[in-house]
């Protein structure tokens, strides 16, 4: 479940209640069109709601890194799961419960729902994670650097932008070939060097990957640090969680080093 900055900044004032009358209808009303991003919002504020029933305090001052991370993690199909479930009980407790007291079964039926959250948060942030689950979960090329920029046009330029869009039609093996024929003989560019490991990564030459990436950690390019998160996630896709987390424990050693934020939590839920 992944929606763009917008979005994300959108569900974040929503929640907030930060949304003035007009954008508010506007974005209930695209809640109407997208099934997802309604799913994703309902079964928010479920959690919410169910936390605050059992007398947990929760406030919804939610970031929209928080939501980000939030989306990106949760399994769709188990969320709607628990949240149709949870939704269901609480119907019933309404027709079944007296005005003057709470019957046994809400009492049984509530602390089901809390417990179906706990669990829900157990599995979705606390489980420890297998390299390949942390390999999906992690990895995203749509953050690599663009050369679709307005800087000036040359040949070079011109074949580093259709390595590019190679690259993003998963056409790894040309984009590979592009991005390496273009920056032969050319002035380091940390940004094709970025490609050039990933698509080796993705055509799964480990070794080369590694290569590409030991070489940026070794060179003088301002963002060389980014070289330990994609050296993790080559060691992810391999299986290997050792040499993952000795290299997240090199990133995470410097907080202005590369995805130093994920960094720490990767660390800490790889098994």
């Amino acid at each position: 479940m992944s929606f763009d900055d917008q979005t994300y900044a959108q569900i974040a004032s929503y929640l907030n209640n930060q949304m003035d009358e007009t954008a508010k209808k506007a974005f209930e009303t695209l809640l109407q069109s997208d099934a997802e991003l309604a799913s994703f919002l309902e079964t928010y504020k479920t959690l919410e709601g169910v936390y605050n029933e059992a007398k947990w305090t929760v406030t919804t001052t939610a970031s929209v890194e928080e939501i980000k991370e939030l989306a990106q993690q949760f399994r769709a199909a188990d969320v709607v799961d628990v949240s149709t479930k949870i939704r269901a009980i609480q119907q019933e407790n309404r027709v079944q419960k007296s005005p003057k007291k709470k019957t046994y079964f809400y009492y049984i039926s509530s602390a089901i729902a809390v417990a179906a959250i706990c669990t829900l948060f157990y599995f979705s942030f606390m489980q420890s994670l297998s390299p390949n689950d942390a390999f999906e979960q992690y990895h995203n090329w749509s953050t690599l650097p663009s050369f679709k920029d307005k800087g000036i046009a040359n040949t070079t330029k011109a074949n580093l932008i259709k390595a590019e869009t190679l690259f993003t039609q998963e056409n790894y093996k040309e984009a590979l070939a592009l991005f390496s024929s273009t920056t032969n003989n050319q002035v380091y560019n940390p940004k094709a060097v970025l490609y050039i490991g990933v698509s080796q990564l993705e055509l799964q030459q480990y070794s080369e990957a590694i290569q590409t990436f030991h070489q940026l950690k070794n060179s003088d390019a301002i963002d060389n640090h980014k070289a330990y998160w994609y050296l993790t996630l080559v060691y992810l896709k391999q299986n290997d969680a050792e040499k993952a987390k000795q290299t997240l424990e090199i990133l995470v050693q410097n907080p202005a080093n590369y995805n130093f934020d994920k960094a720490q939590k990767l660390l800490k839920k790889l098994k």
